[in-house]
């Protein structure tokens, strides 16, 4: 047990100024204690790990308050995906990991633009081990590429994160954490997998100690993945690296030093998608290989970070932790479209659409915080102060396209369409500075044996200065903005397993509409409310979850129209005036249980629910499903089986609708129920080898994905992987 701060003799303002004081030392560490007999304590040596990981399940996660807390003791929904869970699932990209999490839906508005959505809002929120980070401008969500070979495990945490994240919607938060060198010997784990489409994947992860008491140690990882895809024409290759140097620089402290780099080159990618309509009105119902990509068209995607982190523990048992972090984005692209509706019987009349651009986006993000226990009127509680900020710099270019040639009959369409003649010299697309900080404090007060209490808040500022092209050429977006976020939750044992809780947390997102007097809005306000039951079983190798919640986005820009014409206001630059009206509302439940239901047999199932409307109480964002299951077993085999593994899950999604384009003008395209199947097994072939199967969509569902833009297009046909792994 950590030695407590007595806060009846140490105001708390010395605490703050620890914080200012040791801020030259960043992350820290918590020493391990040793109770002697005459109750005082004595620190052991300082070993900087993970928290302990179960089958499919972690005993704690602070991801939400940066409180270590376990599952049951936070008062949000959160869910693990645990290295043994995303080895069994061969979960190999995060949109694979998060098409696979409780309550979460994924579309897309192309074969290289995708979105991920929580209780019908987008996600936004990006961290690294606890860290905010830049999310995918190209969409305002999360890079769906990331690899997920980098990282030990993935937590997400459902409703509004503001406490943790700053600015960002009500939907989630997603954390990945990196692999470290944690182990004092050499190891070497490699991959091989192929699989459908020609998808062929190699992947290795060494960790050896740099010295001979390996006090410094070094993991690194590589990934290089190239595949096609069922589109016709697609394929794409991609380059994965990571590295990172641990070192325990005294017994209680400990420095990290890491890189990693993902290059992405698609090539023949869609902007967009198809016609879902002949010109005669009737429904083209195009074979799923179906695409508009041409053979030139490419959007490659590169990313590359250098990370430090400094851990030390004080022999009051407190501890100071901080990261530093500098990431740069490169993004070179040349996309091509069609519209329209092709003839029946010739195949013409589509429209061309060409676009070329290059950018990049350079982030510079800090993090550090002190966190610990403390005594006041008799009991022990924990506290986290602490401060983040980000400093993130976009600019692009924009290439004018030449003449575009005629798309002759789409019936014949091979992507073989001539490239345009795209100028030379770019013009200023974007150029956008933001600057976000935030200092955030939690604690967990325990008021009563059986009742605790979380209290937290997050003062943050905001300030971006933009200009879009697209914009009037004499509008720049200058925001400043603060604002104070709060949190507060509390949690109640019923029993030895079960806990009752309630929550409400906040989070804000600036806006550039502005009101009939030019000035700009005040940040969409996103707020969350929870109450639920959570349970700890089986020693901890097992957690449920029954939350009800009612997420909501207040001050919402919408159309200001004028009393006497009902026509919108314009101001005096052309563009429209905008008012703030409480927004879109969601309720709706999630129930989830995860980890080890007895040895050898380890499952996840999750099933949400959610209805969400807008002011007028009208059904909005209708294309993303209300009703969401997640279902996944794997069971190792007792005795003479016991080098056997097999397992399979169950993904279903409720029936959806939206409105696409038609040459009426419009209709509504429903789409059922999708129920997709997915299978794995495993055989260990000796104590180094194993080989493993794995299968998604064993029914072959022809299915639409839809989105609010009518892109709409068809998800993935049945797909088969087997891979080797070898590990020493």
């Amino acid at each position: 047990m950590k030695t407590p701060v007595d806060l009846t003799r140490r105001p708390l303002w010395l605490l703050a100024s620890a914080v200012i004081t040791g801020s030259c030392l960043p992350l820290a560490a918590v020493a391990a204690e040793m109770p002697t007999e005459d109750n005082s304590t004595v620190l052991g040596k300082v070993t900087v790990t993970d928290t302990s990981i179960l089958p499919y399940t972690v005993e704690e996660t602070s991801s939400a308050t940066k409180l270590s807390l376990s599952l049951r003791e936070t008062p949000q929904s959160v869910t693990v995906f645990t290295r043994d869970r995303l080895d069994d699932q061969d979960l190999q990209s995060l949109r694979e990991a998060l098409d696979r999490t409780p309550g979460i839906y994924s579309y897309a508005y192309d074969s290289e633009r995708v979105l991920f959505t929580a209780r019908g809002f987008v996600i936004d929120s990006l961290l690294y081990d606890g860290v905010p980070a830049v999310t995918n401008f190209s969409t305002d969500s999360l890079d769906e590429t990331l690899d997920t070979a980098l990282y030990e495990r993935i937590e997400i945490v459902r409703g509004a994160t503001g406490l943790m994240t700053g600015a960002g919607s009500p939907a989630a938060s997603v954390n990945l954490m990196r692999k470290h060198a944690n182990n004092t010997g050499p190891s070497a784990d490699f991959a091989a997998t192929a699989g459908s489409w020609d998808n062929r994947r190699f992947e290795a992860d060494l960790s050896a100690p740099l010295t001979s008491e390996g006090s410094v140690r070094a993991r690194v990882v590589g990934v290089y993945q190239d595949r096609d895809s069922y589109q016709d024409l697609y394929e794409n290759k991609k380059r994965v690296f990571y590295g990172v140097i641990d070192a325990d620089i005294t017994i209680n402290t400990r420095a990290s030093l890491g890189f990693d780099y993902q290059d992405n080159e698609p090539r023949s990618n869609t902007w967009g998608s198809f016609p879902l309509f002949l010109a005669d009105g009737t429904a083209a119902n195009w074979p799923r290989s179906v695409t508009t990509a041409t053979d030139w068209s490419f959007w490659d995607r590169s990313k590359k970070t250098v990370f430090g982190e400094l851990a030390h523990a004080f022999d009051n048992g407190w501890a100071l932790r901080s990261s530093l972090s500098w990431r740069k984005f490169n993004e070179d692209l040349a996309l091509f479209y069609m519209f329209g509706f092709p003839d029946p019987e010739t195949g013409e009349g589509l429209e061309p659409s060409a676009y070329r651009s290059s950018g990049d986006i350079t982030e510079t993000a800090l993090d550090l915080y002190m966190k610990g226990a403390f005594n006041w009127f008799g009991r022990q509680h924990e506290l986290v102060i602490g401060y983040n900020g980000s400093k993130v710099d976009n600019d692009s270019l924009r290439f004018q396209p030449g003449e575009l040639a005629s798309t002759g009959n789409f019936f014949e369409w091979d992507g073989s369409y001539p490239q345009p003649e795209f100028a030379t010299e770019g013009t200023l697309l974007s150029k956008i500075n933001t600057r976000q900080h935030g200092f955030y404090s939690s604690a967990r007060f325990v008021l009563a044996d059986p009742l605790k209490l979380i209290a937290g808040a997050r003062y943050s500022t905001w300030k971006t200065d933009s200009f879009y092209l697209d914009d009037s050429p004499d509008i720049t977006f200058n925001y400043d903005y603060e604002k104070t976020v709060p949190y507060a939750g509390l949690i109640y044992d019923i029993s030895r397993s079960f806990s009752a809780f309630a929550s409400f947390t906040e989070i804000f997102k600036p806006q550039n509409s502005r009101d009939v007097n030019g000035t700009f809005l005040d940040p969409i306000d996103g707020r969350s409310f929870e109450v639920g039951i959570k349970g700890e079983h089986l020693e901890g190798r097992l957690n449920t979850a029954l939350t009800f919640f009612e997420t909501r986005q207040n001050n919402v820009a919408t159309a200001d129209l004028d009393p006497e014409t009902g026509e919108t206001i314009l101001l005096p630059d052309g563009t429209q005036a905008s008012r703030p009206i409480d927004g879109t509302r969601a309720s709706g439940f999630e129930l989830e249980a995860s980890g080890e239901l007895r040895p050898g047999l380890r499952a996840s199932l999750g099933w949400s629910r959610y209805t969400l409307k807008d002011a007028d109480d009208a059904a909005v964002r209708t294309f993303v499903p209300r009703t969401l299951v997640r279902a996944f077993t794997a069971w190792t085999a007792p005795g003479a089986l016991s080098k056997l593994t097999i397992g399979g899950g169950v993904n279903w999604q409720s029936a959806s609708h939206t409105l696409v384009g038609s040459p009426d003008g419009g209709a509504t395209l429903r789409q059922g129920a999708v129920t997709l199947v997915s299978v794995m097994a495993r055989y260990q072939l000796n104590s180094s080898a194993s080989v493993q199967i794995n299968g998604e969509n064993l029914l072959d569902k022809k299915y639409y994905v839809l989105d609010e833009f009518d892109n709409t297009y068809y998800g993935a046909p049945a797909s088969l992987s087997i891979g080797l792994n070898l590990r020493f």
